[in-house]
């Protein structure tokens, strides 16, 4: 993703994530993380950083197929993690592990 300017609209956001603008508005309200800057006008202003939380939430959400508390749990679980995938790792990890007791009780 070339992120090369300082701030990015609402609109070039959820092009850029093919999203809807109400789906982005929607996340703020739930992601307390995210909090664009405002205009004097109130207009959105989404920096790069901002861009790097929302495209984990596409991968948690709309790719993964998390629900918004799920998301908020491997956000919380994993802090805002730099890869996405780090998530699924440790997913698989606790599966891993669960699995790994199941075995012991079986013997």
């Amino acid at each position: 993703m070339n992120l090369d300017k300082q701030y990015y609209s609402i609109s070039e956001v959820a092009s850029l994530f093919k999203v809807n603008t109400s789906k982005l508005r929607y996340w703020e309200t739930q992601f307390p993380h995210l909090l664009p800057k405002r205009t004097g006008k109130g207009i959105r202003k989404y920096t790069p950083v901002d861009i790097e939380k929302i495209a984990i939430l596409v991968d948690l959400i709309d790719n993964q197929g998390l629900t918004i508390e799920g998301a908020k749990l491997a956000i919380k679980k994993n802090g805002s993690p730099k890869n996405p995938n780090q998530v699924v790792i440790d997913q698989l990890l606790d599966i891993r592990q669960f699995l790994q007791v199941i075995s012991e009780g079986l013997n």
